[in-house]
């Protein structure tokens, strides 16, 4: 706190985060894992390319408020819920720009899913589809981790969600994220 009492303006001074090297040489298509130490849950992004990534997520709201987000929304009646909390936007950021607890690792994970790997031109095209486009963020159901996945591989899976089975993937959310793709490809013919 600082001498006026202004919470804001010290944590707004905690930064400290640790980027590993493979970071600076990530290609486009890799998983870019933000791992929180406080919450022991991650937020997930695809890197784009120059410094970015593609994730789920608000650009003004941290991974605490995203849990916190997430823990309301379960806990809150649907429609009041969801007056309070709207919705969240795909969107790309310089990963430096992305904010994060102090303490973050940021790092390149293409290890932690057993999916076979998408064509590059069906990640392009799954990144083009859904961006700036909102969902409503659920941590259970559809999460960073199962947009992130459904950009790389095709299916929405996330390892994160206790009692789930590893590399298993959410069929009600791959299901909405191919058909939105489906719904792209008719309009553009």
């Amino acid at each position: 706190m600082d001498l006026l009492g202004n919470w804001n303006s010290m944590f707004s001074q905690m930064t400290w985060r640790q980027t590993d090297q493979s970071v600076s040489t990530a290609e486009i298509g890799d998983l870019i894992e933000f791992v929180n130490p406080l919450l022991g849950l991650s937020l997930w992004g695809v890197y784009v390319g120059e410094g970015h990534v593609i994730h789920f997520g608000v650009g003004d709201e941290n991974m605490t408020q995203k849990a916190c987000r997430s823990f309301l929304q379960q806990m809150a009646p649907k429609s009041s819920g969801d007056r309070v909390l709207k919705k969240t936007r795909i969107c790309t950021q310089r990963i430096t720009d992305i904010k994060v607890p102090p303490g973050t690792r940021i790092r390149v994970n293409n290890n932690e899913h057993n999916l076979v790997l998408s064509t590059q031109e069906a990640m392009r095209h799954r990144c083009e589809t859904f961006l700036h486009q909102e969902f409503k963020y659920d941590l259970m159901n559809f999460n960073s981790e199962h947009f992130a996945t459904f950009v790389r591989y095709g299916h929405a899976v996330c390892n994160q969600i206790p009692f789930k089975k590893k590399n298993e993937p959410h069929k009600d959310t791959t299901q909405t994220l191919q058909m939105i793709m489906q719904q792209r490809m008719e309009t553009e013919t």
